[in-house]
This record gives structure tokens, sequence and C-alpha cells, in this order.
């Protein structure tokens, strides 16, 4: 049996199973059945209204629908499982203890993907604001030196975005070159 099958089968044998509904809505985003996987994170949401996973890749399959306004509404859902942007917990899984924190997700990856979704917007002030958050957090940084040197650009402020577009490139961003050949002569 193919595995989005018996996903299908073990989620429809037991409609709470959170697990299978989560990994269900996996295979349908590695599927392109971005609609599909919205409506089994929909369903987790129900079930788990605290599941910041759930939130997060909900909002990536509607970033992949090209709908950066709800893409971002579930990114602050996500957030605010955590607390909210100022104060927040990062909740660690206890390989020995039941904690309920399996779902848990850290904020930076949070940020990373609603700063793209804010930049798709035009919203370039936000975007920044969240790229130097994960910047800080040593998080998935080649990317983000490569948003943030973008965003500099549009502000015509050419010295730091081919600083970041550097930094970019020299930590394996494969546009990078493109962009600094471009802009940075």
């Amino acid at each position: 049996m193919e595995t989005l099958q018996c996903l299908s089968f073990s989620s429809q044998s037991d409609p709470k199973n959170i697990n299978a509904l989560l990994d269900r809505a996996v295979d349908k985003s590695y599927t392109n059945k971005y609609k599909g996987a919205i409506d089994d994170y929909s369903k987790v949401i129900e079930l788990d209204p605290d599941n910041s996973l759930a939130f997060l890749n909900r909002g990536k399959n509607k970033e992949r629908l090209e709908d950066h306004k709800g893409a971002i509404a579930d990114f602050d859902k996500a957030i605010n499982t955590k607390g909210n942007e100022l104060i927040y917990v990062d909740k660690v899984e206890d390989p020995y203890v039941e904690t309920g924190f399996e779902y848990d997700v850290k904020i930076e990856e949070i940020r990373f993907e609603r700063g793209i979704a804010y930049y798709k917007i035009g919203n370039l002030k936000k975007a920044f604001d969240d790229f130097s958050f994960v910047i800080r957090k040593d998080y998935n940084l080649s990317d983000c030196y490569y948003w943030r040197g973008l965003i500099y650009l549009s502000y015509k402020m050419k010295d730091e975005g081919c600083k970041d577009l550097s930094k970019a490139m020299e930590l394996g961003d494969p546009d990078a070159k493109d962009l600094l050949d471009k802009y940075c002569k």
C-alpha cells in the first residue's frame, strides 16, 4: 500500500491521531498537494490548538500557494503558542519524561519563514526585523544574509547590502554571487 494511502487509513481509523495527521500532511506537502496538507494541519490544530509545528507547516503550505498574508497569520499563531515575540519559551523535549513538547518549533525557524512572507508582500521593515533576529539566533545564516542583503539593496543601502550578500556567499548561498556581480562592483 502506498504511504499516503496507509496514512489516510491510519487517520481514518483514529481521526484524533495527531501523529498520523501530521505524517499525512507532510506527505501531501512533498507531493505538492498543498491544499490537502493545509486541511490536515487544520485538523491537527483543532485537536491541539497549541501545536506550533502544525501552524508553522500550515503557513509554509499557504506560502507555497502564494497566500502570503494567510502564511503570516499562521506564523504569528505559531509564535503565540510560545508566548510572543519578546517573551517566548522554546520548549525542550525530554527523552525520559512525556512533556508534550514534541511539536514545538524554535522561534527562529518561525521568524525565518515569516520574514520571507513579509518580503514577498513588500513589508521590508518587518522582513528585515525577522531576518536580523534570526541572524542573532545563529540560524540559517546564509539565507538570512541573502534576504537581508536584498532588503538593504531595496533601500539603496549598497554597502550594507553588498556586505550581507558577501557574507551569504561566504556561507554558501548559491544565488548571492550573481547579485554581487550585478550590484556590488
